[in-house]
């Protein structure tokens, strides 16, 4: 598949490193390829980019396959000239890019957030999306179970530095033993939660627009691709019983949880959530 590359006139006269975006609905989507074969496109959660999977998580993906990840709405390098966005404008921004890469269907894989773009994406263009995996999502509106009173003060609260800023990702993201244990590697994982941060506004944009979101659960019964959910059984971001209503909502889904694991369980269980991908992708 040849990946057509679009070069931001604005960037190339100041000099930069031309990059590729894709134009949807007054923003340019930034995004990333890695490999050659059938594609598998990767959505991250709020207040996330693409270099939140991490590159040897895409790279090993990318052995088989090949590998879309962009950067969300007002997340990393994509900005939005439209201020009240919606859940709906982020699933067509990756129909968008699909349309730029010349890709007719694609097996979608989206976090958090992620998950519910890509829940919308396959309920508004069932056509383009084959397989879908759901990570540590929900199925929004009033059917969801909330994030946890801890957690709901973890999101709203301004952060006042960028160090503050990850510490509350750290928290939201894994159980507090883990943080304990884990200091060596959660301090590289700090390093990439902080490449290309978010403003606290453009933060609070792509809230609004969760918050805004009717939900999925009365259309979940009308998909039929063959769906993985996958959720952390600590998650107080969004808790593992919304796992369990995808899965009785969605008729073809197949529902795996890690014990111990919060929100970021793909770090923790970084080989078992691999086995379960090749499995399910048949990669």
């Amino acid at each position: 598949m040849a990946v057509q590359l679009r070069w931001p006139l604005d960037r190339f006269f100041k000099g930069e490193w031309i990059v590729p975006y894709a134009d949807s609905n007054q923003a340019d989507i930034y995004y990333e390829v890695m490999g050659e074969g059938e594609p598998l496109i990767l959505i991250m959660g709020l207040g996330g980019n693409l270099d939140w999977w991490g590159s040897g998580f895409r790279k090993r993906l990318a052995q088989r396959r090949q590998v879309i990840a962009c950067d969300n709405r007002a997340a990393g390098r994509t900005k939005s000239e439209k201020m009240d966005f919606s859940m709906e404008d982020m699933a067509e921004d990756v129909i968008a890019l699909m349309d730029h890469l010349q890709c007719a269907d694609a097996d979608v894989f989206g976090m958090s957030m992620g998950g519910m773009i890509a829940q919308e994406m396959a309920l508004r263009h069932p056509e383009r999306v084959r397989r879908l995996i759901l990570g540590c999502t929900s199925c929004g509106g009033k059917e969801q179970i909330r994030p946890t009173e801890a957690a709901s003060r973890l999101l709203t609260m301004r952060p006042s530095n960028l160090e503050e800023a990850i510490m509350h990702q750290l928290q939201l993201l894994f159980p507090p033993d883990y943080i304990a244990k884990n200091q060596v590697l959660l301090k590289a994982l700090s390093a990439v939660l902080g490449r290309q941060p978010m403003t606290h506004k453009d933060f609070m944009r792509q809230y609004q627009a969760i918050e805004r979101w009717q939900g999925t659960f009365q259309r979940l019964p009308s998909l039929s691709q063959p769906t993985l959910i996958l959720h952390g059984e600590e998650d107080i971001l969004l808790p593992v019983g919304n796992s369990t209503i995808l899965a009785d909502r969605l008729p073809n889904a197949k529902r795996m949880i890690y014990p111990g694991c919060g929100h970021g369980f793909v770090v923790q269980m970084t080989a078992q959530v691999f086995q379960a991908l090749e499995d399910f992708l048949i990669i």
